[in-house]
């Protein structure tokens, strides 16, 4: 197969080669002029001048001046554009001619271009699927302190907050903060971490000033951008440097506040420049610094096997603290009068380093245009930090970073892209490992001798130490506990944070144990896309990728060292897909578009996936829509290679490369739940052979038919309306419905026989969680209506209302993980010229309580309303925006997800400088 660096020097050379080849001539036409503001007859600057069907163009300076040399003789139509006014196209007839412009301005209800929904440029109320957008006024009119949180209020979107500067999209369910089933872009790269294909949300999104606009399709969107786009795709794009030039910085300062982890400061500081240096070269760099004090995650009173619990269950010896580490893994005594016991858990507060949320991102491009038609791209991008990501486990993100390196030649009907993603996990670490060998660290739960923290307690429980009642649970602990926690004042050692310390460094599954893991993963991709523009008969595209996985977690993660723990192989998964769409339009009212994606990747059979739509135009401005969508989803790189031997069971991915030595798939283990029945019955087994040494309850083990995995597929039907009303009202409503087979989870199954991993033995009986694909299949339903009205005196009103539910049979140790509130909805108001140079925006959310499932614990997130609003001051002759805002105004603490952070308030101000604002 054609290995990437073989692509890469393919596209330099093709690169090269159009550079080399592309005729240098001398402009043939001059054109020059002024646009004014309509209203107040005043220069427009920054406005967008191109030619249309070509690349080439420019923009008005401070004063609305512009001049343009092209190397073609008239005639030909130049597109002037400036959001918030009216497009307009002017035919150049004479060369060397000037061209004066007004623009007005104009409600942008229904006007806005799309691209994601069809990879070619269309109105959004044509739109043969569900689409949303924000665009520039609406990025900057936003009630969030960033632009990327504002997706919360968008119809058909809920997001999830694992930390305060990790957002996560979930859009149609079946999602935890790790979703990969829906995919992010930026400028054409897809930004998911290459180790575990996740998008790495608001980390890797856009800064405020270099975006400029937001594209997301809530639905099944593999037929045109492949495999992970299986619930649905968000396609971010940045400002060009020819078309958004300038220097342009932005402070904001404020503080966060909650009733779990009080005040704290907040601070980002954002620079853009972008420069022309001549008609076709031009560049631009980006900075962006976020700092802030973490929300905090202190619920160390539910425990994570009965969290609807209304009693106080941490006094329970079986007690498993939500936010409590090292108590994860069951301890049976033997004793009947006793029972299961777990370790004394760690709080979160105690483990964590620091609770820094910091974002560092910055990137630079350098934009050629080799001529009048085409535009070479090469861009660097960085974006990383500290943060909390929460999985089967929590995970303090430290030093995380991911890079990204792309080379991009492009036209109007065409592009060639390749980039390389490259994520390092600094210092990061697990911690429920954490928690876990810090308290083996001090007294081992079980010696070869038999003593142990669990003969402590147990003799403690039954009166035989002085000093500690027999059948005190609280007494026993504390005596278990003696070696790290004072029985009297309750203190920890003083040895206990140089422990902390020390395991932190450690490496996870390896010798010595310890809670940091290793990523030095990449994501090569090579695309091609091509638009026929010069056939007649229909409107056709085609396209394709090539992408290489290369993953290395230093066997921390992966089962890179299933037997030799010092040679861990770093491994490689290969794909690509294929696609084509034609479009025909009739009798000028009913567009009908069919598509089509062939992928195939190197573990699994090849697959194609279609998708079919229809929009029908009573007019301009009321369109219904129809269409037939089907998805497509390998299982990710973690469902296939994981081997994560977390203190709550092992992890294992599902390929019979990797799962096939443990003996666990294909009957060879027990369910999750006829096991716990057995155990709590007094049956025990053998665990060097697992034979069965009693069964006195007589209760049958059921066997766990776990397969090994296979790709994801779901259809969905999908109708729909978009239209105008009288120019003041936007409607936008929808009903889908979707089937999912072969889904994709973990199934938490109880191993027969014992096994072997890097030399030593697992026991039979021992916990299992295997990702393997549901044999039910499973339907969800939903209607969303989005409402945009626009009343006298500038002001708009939005509003939104999202339904969804799911069936289908599911076991106790199968989670479908649907995460979604049955009843969301949103509404706002604004009015970005209130008054002279004075805006607002207010928004509120609401979303009903609902059952979060996740392996992290599954338990009923209650509902929540949020209040967000922002004012605004233009200061012209500063060239800059004064803003005040805040977030969940008068609301309580609430949190998104199970296990996650409480959410509090944030306040703050800013101050936006741009070099051509008016």
């Amino acid at each position: 197969m054609l290995t990437m660096t073989k692509l890469y020097n393919k596209l330099l050379l093709l690169c090269l080669f159009l550079i080399a080849g592309s005729a240098q001539l001398l402009a043939q036409t001059t054109i020059s002029g002024t646009v004014k503001d309509g209203t107040t007859q005043e220069g427009l600057a920054g406005v967008n001048i191109v030619v249309k069907g070509k690349v080439a163009g420019t923009i008005t300076d401070r004063e609305g001046k512009y001049t343009l040399r092209i190397a073609q003789s008239p005639p030909f139509n130049l597109t002037f554009s400036f959001i918030g006014f009216h497009t307009q196209d002017v035919e150049v007839k004479d060369a060397n001619s000037t061209l004066d412009l007004t623009m007005e301005e104009e409600s942008l209800l229904g006007q806005e271009i799309v691209v994601s929904a069809s990879r070619v440029e269309e109105s959004i109320l044509k739109s043969p699927v569900t689409i949303e957008k924000l665009d520039l006024i609406a990025i900057k009119q936003a009630a969030t302190p960033d632009f990327f949180d504002a997706l919360a209020n968008m119809k058909g979107v809920q997001v999830n907050n694992g930390s305060l500067n990790f957002t996560a999209v979930n859009t149609r369910g079946f999602a935890t903060i790790a979703n990969t089933r829906f995919v992010q872009w930026v400028d054409g790269m897809d930004t998911q971490a290459p180790l575990l294909n996740f998008p790495t949300g608001s980390i890797m999104g856009l800064n405020n000033l270099d975006a400029e606009s937001l594209e997301l399709i809530p639905g099944a969107a593999s037929a045109l951008y492949g495999p992970n786009a299986f619930n649905g795709i968000m396609i971010m794009k940045s400002k060009s440097p020819f078309e958004y030039q300038g220097l342009s910085a932005e402070i904001k300062q404020g503080v966060t506040n909650s009733n779990a982890g009080g005040s704290n400061p907040y601070g980002m500081y954002t620079v853009r420049y972008a420069k022309a240096i001549s008609s076709k070269l031009a560049f631009k760099v980006n900075f962006s610094y976020m700092a802030a004090t973490d929300w905090t995650a202190n619920d160390y009173k539910t425990d994570r096997n009965n969290p609807n619990s209304n009693v106080d269950l941490s006094k329970n010896p079986n007690f498993d603290g939500l936010n409590l580490y090292g108590d994860e893994t069951p301890i049976p005594t033997g004793v009947p009068s006793i029972g299961t016991i777990r370790r004394t858990g760690l709080k979160e507060s105690t483990l964590l380093d620091n609770r820094n949320a910091t974002t560092l991102k910055y990137d630079a491009a350098l934009h050629y245009r080799i001529n009048d038609k085409v535009e070479l791209i090469g861009a660097y991008r960085y974006g990383g930090g500290n943060s909390l990501y929460q999985g089967q486990s929590k995970y303090a993100l430290r030093n995380f970073n991911q890079q990204f390196y792309k080379l991009e030649l492009k036209g109007d009907n065409f592009f060639v892209r390749g980039y390389l993603s490259a994520t390092d996990a600094g210092k990061s670490y697990n911690m429920d490992a954490l928690g876990g060998d810090v308290n083996e660290a001090f007294n081992p739960t079980q010696r070869a001798n038999g003593t142990g923290w669990a003969q402590d307690y147990v003799l403690a429980s039954q009166g035989y130490i002085p000093g500690f009642a027999a059948g005190n649970p609280a007494a026993a602990r504390a005596y278990a506990d003696r070696f790290m926690i004072n029985p009297a004042s309750g203190a920890y050692a003083p040895g206990l944070q140089d422990t902390i310390n020390k395991i932190r460094r450690q490496f996870f599954q390896k010798n010595p144990g310890g809670a940091s893991f290793y990523d030095n993963s990449k994501l090569w991709h090579g695309e091609v896309y091509y638009n026929f523009k010069q056939i007649k008969w229909a409107d056709v595209i085609a396209g394709g990728n090539f992408r290489q996985y290369s993953l290395y977690s230093n066997a921390t993660i992966f089962d890179e060292a299933p037997v030799d723990a010092n040679n861990p192989k770093r491994i490689f998964i290969n794909q690509y897909g294929v696609y084509t769409q034609i479009s025909k339009t009739i009798a000028e009212k009913l567009k009908v578009t069919a598509s089509i994606r062939y992928d195939k990747s190197d573990n699994f059979d090849g697959h194609f996936t279609p998708r079919v739509s229809a929009v029908y135009s009573v007019s301009q401005n009321h369109n219904f829509r129809a269409s037939f969508q089907t998805g497509f989803r390998n299982p990710d790189s973690q469902a296939q290679y994981i081997f994560f031997n977390n203190p709550t069971g092992i992890l294992l991915g599902g390929v019979p490369a990797v799962a096939s030595r443990y003996g666990i798939y294909n009957g060879g283990a027990w369910t999750q739940s006829s096991f716990n029945a057995f155990t709590n019955a007094g049956g025990t087994l053998d665990p060097t052979t697992g034979a069965i040494t009693s069964n006195p309850g007589n209760v049958t083990l059921q066997t766990a038919n776990v397969s090994y995995v296979k790709p994801e597929q779901l259809w969905s039907y999908e109708v729909g309306y978009k239209g105008v009303i009288a120019t003041k009202l936007l409607i936008d409503v929808n009903y889908y419905y979707s089937s999912y087979n072969n889904f994709l989870g973990e199934q938490y199954v109880v191993s027969k026989a014992p096994t072997t991993h890097q030399g030593a033995t697992i026991k039979a009986g021992s916990l299992w969680y295997p990702y393997t694909n549901s044999p039910y299949t499973l339907t969800s339903q939903g209607v969303g209506l989005g409402l945009t009205y626009n009343l006298p005196k500038n002001f708009t009103l939005t509003g939104n209302y999202n339904y969804a539910t799911f069936s289908g049979q599911t076991t106790s140790d199968f989670q479908a993980n649907f995460n979604t509130p049955q009843n969301r909805y949103s509404f706002g108001v604004g009015n970005r010229k209130l008054a002279k140079n004075l805006g607002f925006n207010v928004n509120f959310r609401y979303q009903d309580s609902f059952l979060w499932e996740s392996s992290y614990g599954v338990a009923t997130i209650p509902s929540y309303g949020v209040l967000d609003a922002q004012v605004s001051y233009k200061v012209p002759a500063m060239k800059s925006v004064f803003k005040i805002g805040g977030t969940n105004l008068g609301g309580n603490d609430y949190r998104t997800n199970f296990g996650a952070p409480f959410i509090g308030q944030m306040y703050y101000v800013s101050i936006t400088f741009d070099e051509f604002l008016k």
